[in-house]
């Protein structure tokens, strides 16, 4: 162990350089720490500044949109308004229309509704046989009216037997028969013998209503057909639309004008408006960055230069001292064992305290 003057000194020397050694990488661990938390807060801080950017971005090009919309919407509601102003308009017209093309044929119609009224009265027919359901019922002819007949017989010989039946205290086949024989045979005396005793008695009347209300379903008809023509005719000349037409057109010009307005300004607010709001907000953030970014540096030259420190300690600790006991015992413990032999023993050479050392912890 040649240059070794002092053990206890050498020993004592090579404790102080572990320490501080250990030292050393305590505060490089904390360091790395403290380094970590730094980063996270920059990083934070810069998520904060894009968020920030971001939301005011949306926020303001909302607001432009926004007040455009507005606009859009308000002149959309003023051209429902007209459109359904002209709609009215041309529904009076229609109206107006049908009611004068048709107006003979009205006329017509009131005049057979009173030609029958004077032909009943004249043959002293009972006043409900003038109306349509008793026509259909006795005296049918059209589709229609055989529709009314079929409905009417289904209605009263088995939906009224079966209601009357549904309502009685008992029940049973017995009084299920009963009833709809009772009842079946009262529907068919009543309506059957009595209606059909007064369309024998008033037949010549009856059938002079016929005739008469045959041409009024036919008036009806061509009525109906002059109607639909002149609700399809695309011909609004007649109905003096044209001042809702100028104001429709100006109410949808306004609207692509706004819209192409809109338009410009959305482009304008993407392309140059956008960068002014990012670097106002980016501003805002700019000395909290400024502050993080200057303690990350800090942190990270502070860091190198323990870094520096620790490869330099080891190194004066690979040079001088693991060479004379190895780097095994190079520890704080260790250092202190190998002086304690030293010191309660008559050892007087590192390699003898090191082979004390081995002895005394391999047992």
């Amino acid at each position: 162990m040649a240059g070794i003057v002092d053990y206890k000194t050498f020993l004592q020397q090579a404790k102080v350089e572990v320490l501080t050694l250990r030292a050393l990488e305590a505060r490089r661990d904390q360091m790395l720490v403290e380094q970590r938390q730094s980063n996270r807060s920059l990083e934070n801080e810069k998520k904060a500044a894009e968020d920030d950017i971001r939301l005011t971005v949306r926020t303001k090009r909302d607001e432009t949109a926004a007040g455009y919309d507005r606009q859009i919407a308000e002149t959309e509601a003023k051209l429902k308004e007209v459109r359904g102003s002209r709609g009215d308009a041309r529904g009076k017209g229609v109206t107006a229309r049908i009611d004068a093309e048709t107006a003979q044929l009205q006329e017509e119609n009131r005049e057979l509704k009173e030609q029958i009224q004077v032909l009943f009265k004249k043959y002293y027919v009972p006043f409900f046989c003038n109306n349509w359901f008793y026509y259909a019922i006795y005296c049918p002819k059209w589709v229609e009216e055989y529709l009314v007949l079929i409905l009417s017989a289904a209605v009263g010989l088995a939906a009224l037997p079966g209601i009357i039946y549904w309502l009685l205290p008992v029940q049973g086949l017995f009084w299920g028969v009963l009833v709809y024989v009772v009842f079946d045979a009262l529907f068919i005396g009543v309506f059957g013998l009595l209606g059909g005793y007064i369309r024998e008695d008033n037949s010549t009347a009856l059938s002079g209503g016929r005739q008469l209300r045959d041409q009024i379903r036919a008036n009806r008809k061509q009525i109906r057909v002059i109607s639909r023509k002149i609700r399809r005719d695309k011909d609004e000349s007649a109905y003096d639309l044209g001042h809702y037409d100028d104001q429709i057109a100006q109410l949808q010009q306004e609207i692509s004008n706004i819209t192409a307005q809109k338009e410009e300004a959305l482009n304008t607010f993407d392309t140059v408006t956008k960068n002014i709001i990012a670097d106002e907000v980016a501003a805002a953030h700019q000395e909290k960055l400024k502050e993080l970014e200057d303690l990350c540096g800090q942190k990270a030259q502070e860091l190198a230069g323990l870094e520096s420190s620790i490869a330099e300690k080891n190194r004066l600790l690979d040079d001088s001292y693991a060479p004379h006991m190895g780097r095994e015992f190079l520890t704080e413990e260790r250092l202190d064992a190998l002086m304690e032999i030293m010191q309660n023993s008559h050892i007087t050479s590192l390699g003898e305290a090191l082979g004390e050392y081995r002895q005394t912890h391999a047992e």
